[in-house]
């Protein structure tokens, strides 16, 4: 147990210390913030390409008139989904400034938009009428939505690191009279800063093509974007995280927080990539996206504990535990299940460590496994983490019985992996009341 409890506060530390790093923390903030535009978005494309469209609703007689109203919900899409990455690269900016408890965040945050644009690709080459064209001034969807998140994020982080510093220094802070309105006065006390910084981006991007021959955001979307969501999308990306999330969790670290906060990045784009395509009514191909974590990683919460509940309800003879499962199965359907996490107790509870971590492994190659195969169709809709188990599934695959039925799946394989380890955990109480 001693040894347990080492390698517990190692990980601990190590947990801690990566929970409480300023530029992760500014990153997960972020992404939790467009978190309500990222269901809006989907939501519109699932009313305008599927549930309004030919296939559905908009094919009954007499209701074809919903497929009219399809170019409203593409606004509502081109308005959230399509303009992620600016959503992000104005929070990491704020956010980032907030954990240095800089003045003016709002304004760092503005700062790290414009950083962003500075750095993003504004000419585009299209065809017209078979002729070769060149626009200038514009700022294309590849830019502005999923696939310039990562832009998004190394321009905010730089930009605001920079604009942080600059803040730092008074004299580059000019003061106005207090007779000045605050809002005018803010304004000028980040004048300086915000045209430094802004210099600065402006002549990192432009020399860094000089150099290299292409722009900074191609290199960064070549060289950091398209691997990192390639591993993602890889079984062993998936499973690693779950493994590693669900770890922390067996030492009372919220894991899921702090893998979320690594892989949002990946997993969000993921997500967009998907809603993009159905929006254009064609299938999603990305198999490992938000939603897929919240369907098959974290089925009735973190360990896919929900199992171990019914379970304990079913063959378990420990008053205690039943009596904690009943208090945690209302809150464990919504995905909430600290209470048994702690409660049973899970955290540092060997009986219960490898179900804890194998079960969710599981029902993660269950799900990954039945979506690449064609059998799940792939998540395009945006879910809160809290909605229940199999109505997660059926919305955020656009009401696929496929992805419905390989819940119920991993609902019962994960049942069956939690059952002999709860028979074990009540013999040995049953014991140690024959002892005493």
């Amino acid at each position: 147990m001693d040894k347990l409890s080492n390698v517990g506060d190692f990980f601990g530390k190590f947990a801690v210390k990566l929970n409480q790093n300023r530029y992760l923390s500014a990153i997960k903030n972020s992404f939790i913030a467009i978190i309500p535009f990222t269901i809006v978005g989907s939501v519109a494309v699932l009313f305008g390409s599927v549930i309004f469209g030919s296939a559905m609703l908009g094919g009954v007689s007499g209701l074809e008139f919903l497929q009219d109203l399809a170019p409203m919900f593409t606004s509502i899409n081109y308005g959230t989904m399509n303009i992620m990455a600016l959503m992000v690269a104005y929070y990491i900016g704020k956010n980032l400034a907030s954990e240095f408890q800089t003045e003016n965040t709002v304004y760092a945050g503005i700062v790290s938009l414009a950083s962003f644009v500075i750095l993003s690709p504004t000419q585009l080459n299209t065809e017209i009428d078979g002729v070769s064209q060149v626009i200038s001034n514009v700022i294309s969807v590849d830019s502005s939505g999923s696939k310039g998140l990562f832009i998004a994020l190394v321009a905010g982080l730089i930009s605001t690191r920079i604009y942080i510093g600059l803040m730092n220094v008074e004299k580059l802070k000019i003061r106005l009279p207090e007779q000045v309105p605050p809002n005018v006065s803010k304004s000028f006390t980040s004048l300086i800063p915000t045209l430094f910084v802004l210099f600065i981006m402006g002549i990192l991007g432009f020399v860094f093509e000089k150099i290299t021959g292409m722009t900074l955001s191609s290199f960064i979307t070549a060289f950091l974007q398209i691997p990192l969501e390639a591993m993602m999308q890889h079984p062993l990306g998936i499973v690693g995280a779950t493994l590693f999330a669900h770890f922390l969790w067996f030492f009372g670290i919220h894991g899921s927080s702090i893998v979320n906060g690594l892989t949002d990045p990946m997993l969000l784009s993921a997500l967009a990539v998907n809603t993009e395509l159905v929006a254009q009514g064609l299938e999603p191909t990305e198999v490992v996206t938000r939603p897929f974590w919240n369907m098959y990683a974290t089925l009735g919460g973190s360990g896919c504990t929900i199992a171990l509940l019914v379970g304990i309800l079913l063959i378990s003879k420990r008053a205690d535990e039943k009596a904690i499962t009943k208090l945690s199965l209302g809150p464990g359907l919504f995905g909430i299940n600290e209470p048994v996490i702690f409660g049973i107790p899970i955290v540092l509870n060997p009986i219960y460590a490898i179900p804890f971590i194998l079960a969710p492994t599981v029902s993660v190659i269950i799900g990954y496994v039945a979506t690449s195969i064609g059998f799940a169709s792939p998540a395009f809709v945006s879910i809160p983490w809290s909605m229940p188990p199999i109505v997660n599934g059926f919305i955020a695959t656009g009401g696929d019985i496929g992805a419905v039925v390989t819940q119920i799946i991993c609902l019962v394989v994960t049942f069956f992996i939690y059952l002999p380890f709860v028979k074990i955990s009540s013999n040995q109480y049953l014991k140690s009341l024959e002892q005493s």
